[in-house]
């Protein structure tokens, strides 16, 4: 048995949902199941149809096609029983199949057609056993969100903590500079006026030495003009006073 592909679409040749298995684009796959529901007759009995080389085998549902795209020798019976398998579990999955019902789980649908079919070929798998797997899978899926959103949680816990700790270090900054803004007002404060700074220049040493030597030269010919004059003087002596 070869299973060139499988899909799920309207009757209209829309597809839903493809896997393809055996050399087979998503163009050509397209292009088949829309030319699929053209070849189905009003007055069909059977549902598979045999067109070109290849074998369309199909189920309704509803307004719904399940599909299988295969060989012409591929083995009808062993073909059926995985479109019977396929149909049990799309109900399962789906609850009610529609259009929106089928697109919403299309992971779970295709992760059965997986567990059903492995490359072209049948796998010895039950309707039951492809439940159980799903039922796993999702499982481990649940985990896998759980585990993914608590990284993503502490990943928005650390950048929330990370924007707190640059937004205490900018408050303690501009408190910083505040400090330093008053500090430097108050010391402006406490300095007297530039002109109130200078002080009257001391008279230079030189300047009073010469001072005291002018007025001390003065002095000195003061007291020269007013000094009477020495030096040895010649005495007349005096006459003598007879008492004769």
């Amino acid at each position: 048995m070869v299973i060139i592909s499988a899909a799920i679409c309207d009757k209209n040749g829309i597809l839903y949902i493809g896997r393809q298995f055996q050399g087979i684009t998503t163009n050509e796959l397209k292009e088949q199941v829309r030319n699929f529901p053209k070849l189905i007759s009003p007055t069909q009995q059977h549902t598979f149809i045999d067109h070109e080389n290849l074998r369309y085998i199909y189920t309704p549902i509803d307004n719904i096609y399940i599909v299988l795209i295969t060989s012409k020798n591929s083995n009808i019976i062993e073909d059926l029983e995985v479109l019977r398998i396929m149909k049990n579990v799309l109900s399962d999955i789906c609850q009610q199949v529609s259009e929106e019902s089928i697109k919403k789980n299309s992971f779970e649908i295709l992760l059965a057609i997986d567990d059903i079919i492995s490359a072209g070929l049948r796998e010895s798998t039950t309707t039951s056993q492809v439940q159980t797997a799903l039922e796993m899978e999702s499982s481990e899926e649940k985990i896998h969100m759980m585990l993914t959103k608590a990284r993503e949680n502490e990943a928005k816990e650390q950048a929330k903590k990370h924007q707190m700790e640059m937004e205490r270090k900018r408050q303690e900054e501009l408190a910083q500079k505040k400090s330093q803004k008053q500090s430097k007002a108050i010391d402006n404060a406490f300095k007297l006026p530039q002109n109130e700074e200078k002080v009257n220049p001391v008279p230079k040493p030189e300047v009073i030495n010469e001072n005291l030597s002018t007025q001390s030269q003065v002095l000195q010919k003061s007291n020269v003009k007013s000094a009477p004059k020495k030096g040895m003087q010649l005495t007349k002596k005096k006459e003598a006073t007879s008492f004769e």
